[in-house]
């Protein structure tokens, strides 16, 4: 029989799913059943020799693409085609640009690639290829090797996505054992419905914006969940553009918890929430939350100015409705966390900063991430019209530093635009980081709410003072984290010499700073950041106090505030065995727990965290500088700040009215 493989490399262990979908299309097709067989999927990362030895007589290879494994992909075809002259190279996945033409000129030995949705275009091609003439019925484009395109239209797109479990169908079994064999972490990808209504246009969900929604059926994923339970996976990513847009969602949603009860699998579930979070969004959050499934939930904004929102097509939920949303997760005890984009059309740098400080305002604390804008290549924004109306100027950065030219991925950012200077963009990248460190990671969160809600000391006007004074003051550990990273911002700024992904890894004198927390490739600004505060906390602290002593004239209380704000954030010396005892003479955990009065009272807190992260997966250890890291921060990948950086007043024991030096008798219910 002939043989296909099918490519998508990561450096992270994603199961490929990709190929199980495509192989269940191909299986469903007596015809290409009979004449074709799948070898084992190359999902993994390794040298592209060591690939190429490991296929037989391939007869077709198909690469699925994108920004992390484009160019090295390409090169991998490249060695494939002067190994085998005879096989059938196809490329497919949102980094195939809609006009090929270029993309034909520059990668000649590409026989054809294949624009949108995969599964059926891929059946077309292998049915042309074994010389079955039928009429092509595909709801995608394939361009042809000596130029042209064929493309025709269904005449209706059919509401169930009824392509077959690669799951169900013993298609994942490899890659899961080969990934067990390795050790490896995988992560399971997992699709119940395809296709989003929005229309953003920084945007490319796989070419399937403004497109009708599609569903996998019922019974499948049923089968799917009951799979995940027996067969422990512990590391779900749903798919979904929007999980929680449909009403069948929430029983999804449930599913899922019941089988992590009956089975302990999954662990942890990843999910792209619905754009407009809703009360489905905030029930299914809920189930996550309470199962100890949730990786948090998204309150996605790109952006808090009204201009830049009309310029890229995106409707957000308005400011009050914001403000009560996170109340009410608050509430709840659900984690949440905002997503902004730095560098979109119309924003300035006052209107982005202005944006942090209203997400900081309408209390979301815990996790504002901001993501660089990057052109893809199908994206809407992504057109000379669109570039010349915005003014957008962009730098072509490598991503990673240990790999050859030729299969280094390259990341398009813009860095400048009509209404923000590269130099702008810089400082916005200080101040967002900053940001993401200091109140994200908890070092001065509840100092600034504190003069907030007291002194009425604005957040935003907080952390640009505490930037600005750092940047002036070189020597102060702070000081000494900004300037490096501005360094690194202004490369990446004027030609992309920094690496996008492997920024702190580039730096050889950054990555000796935290060496001794080990020595990630992956380590990120605002992790390199927090260590390299952690490291010299004490010092931190001191310069804290100073700086809070400058900025405005507190009361009496401003002292148990620092103490508090410092005992609160874990540090290298605790010891998870004994816990931290702390005293105080105001009553901050109700304070600081929701809107609340501060009151003046004798309160004592025990601090008894023993293990860290969402799911308490990171144990805490004294003296393991490596396992403290890894609480304290998490993991490069995923990105998940839930249960990180500060001892958790729900695992401590607090005591009101009482003065309490040493450690209180009553333990919690969960170390009895």
């Amino acid at each position: 029989m002939r043989k296909i493989y099918i490519v998508a490399i990561h450096d992270i262990p994603f199961l490929p799913y990709v190929s199980g979908l495509l192989r269940c299309a191909v299986d469903a097709d007596p015809d290409l059943a009979r004449e074709y067989e799948f070898g084992e999927p190359i999902f993994l990362s390794g040298p592209l020799d060591a690939i190429v030895s490991g296929l037989e007589n391939p007869d077709v290879v198909g690469f699925s693409c994108y920004v992390w494994n484009f160019r090295r992909q390409m090169k991998l075809a490249q060695v494939i085609r002067e190994r085998f002259p005879g096989c059938l190279l196809v490329a497919g996945g949102p980094h195939i640009p809609a006009s090929s033409e270029q993309f034909r000129h520059d990668y000649p030995f590409i026989d054809v690639p294949i624009h949108g949705e995969g599964e059926r275009a891929f059946i077309d091609v292998l049915r042309r290829r074994i010389g079955l003439r039928d009429p092509i019925d595909s709801i995608s484009t394939v361009s042809l090797k000596g130029g042209g395109t064929l493309e025709a239209k269904t005449s209706g797109t059919p509401r169930q996505l009824a392509i077959g479990s690669p799951y169900l169908r013993g298609y994942m079994d490899g890659a899961i054992a080969l990934c067990r064999a390795r050790g490896l972490r995988f992560y399971a990808l997992w699709e119940t419905n395809r296709g989003c209504p929005y229309s953003c246009t920084f945007c490319d969900w796989g070419s399937a914006t403004m497109s009708r929604i599609r569903v996998v059926p019922d019974a499948q994923l049923g089968g799917e969940v009951e799979f995940f339970g027996r067969e422990s996976v512990a590391n779900l990513f749903i798919c979904d553009a929007n999980f929680g847009i449909l009403p069948r969602d929430l029983d999804i949603a449930r599913q899922l918890a019941r089988m992590h009860a009956e089975t302990g699998h999954p662990r942890q579930v990843r999910v792209n929430f619905a754009k407009e979070s809703n009360d489905r969004v905030f029930e299914i959050s809920r189930i996550f939350a309470e199962n100890d499934l949730s990786m948090g939930t998204t309150v996605s904004m790109q952006s808090m100015d009204l201009n830049v929102l009309d310029a890229v097509e995106r409707r957000n939920i308005g400011y009050q409705n914001l403000q009560a949303l996170a109340h009410r997760y608050r509430e709840a005890g659900i984690n949440t966390y905002s997503e902004l984009i730095l560098g979109l059309p119309r924003e300035t740098r006052r209107s982005f900063e202005d944006g942090i400080g209203s997400l900081l305002e309408a209390g979301h604390h815990d996790d504002i991430r901001v993501f660089d804008f990057m052109m893809l290549p199908n994206s809407p924004v992504n057109t000379a019209e669109s570039i010349r109306k915005y003014g957008l100027k962009t730098v072509r950065r490598r991503m990673y530093v240990d790999r050859p030219d030729d299969e280094n991925e390259i990341a398009e950012i813009v860095v400048e635009t009509g209404a923000m200077r590269r130099d702008e963009w810089v400082q916005c990248q200080l101040f967002s980081q900053a940001v993401q460190f200091l109140h994200n990671g908890c070092y001065t969160r509840y100092i600034a709410m504190h003069l907030k809600r007291q002194y009425g000391v604005a957040f935003v006007d907080f952390y640009r003072r505490i930037v600005a004074d750092a940047l002036e003051r070189p020597s102060t550990v702070l000081g000494s984290v900004l300037l490096p990273l501005k360094r690194q911002y202004e490369g990446a700024a004027r030609d992309g010499s920094v690496p996008y992904t492997h920024l702190v890894a580039s730096d050889r004198e950054m990555v000796a700073r935290v060496s001794v927390f080990g020595r990630r490739r992956g380590w990120m600004p605002d992790q390199w950041a927090w260590l390299c505060i952690a490291a010299e906390y004490a010092r931190f602290e001191r310069e804290l106090e100073d700086f809070v002593a400058r900025l405005v004239s507190c009361g009496d209380e401003m002292p148990d505030v620092l103490r508090y704000q410092a005992d609160i954030v874990l540090q290298l010396d605790y010891d998870p065995a004994v816990g931290k005892a702390c005293a105080y003479e105001y009553d901050f955990p109700e304070y600081f727990g929701g809107d609340r009065e501060l009151i003046a009272r004798p309160v004592a807190v025990w601090f008894r965290d023993v293990a860290m992260g969402a799911t308490r997966q990171y144990p805490l250890e004294k003296g393991n500088t490596r396992r403290f890291a890894k609480a304290a921060i998490g993991e490069s990948y995923p990105m998940v700040r839930v249960r990180h950086f500060q001892h958790q007043l729900s695992d401590a024991h607090v005591t009101r009215n009482v003065a309490v030096t040493g450690r209180p008798e009553a333990p919690h219910a969960m170390y009895q």
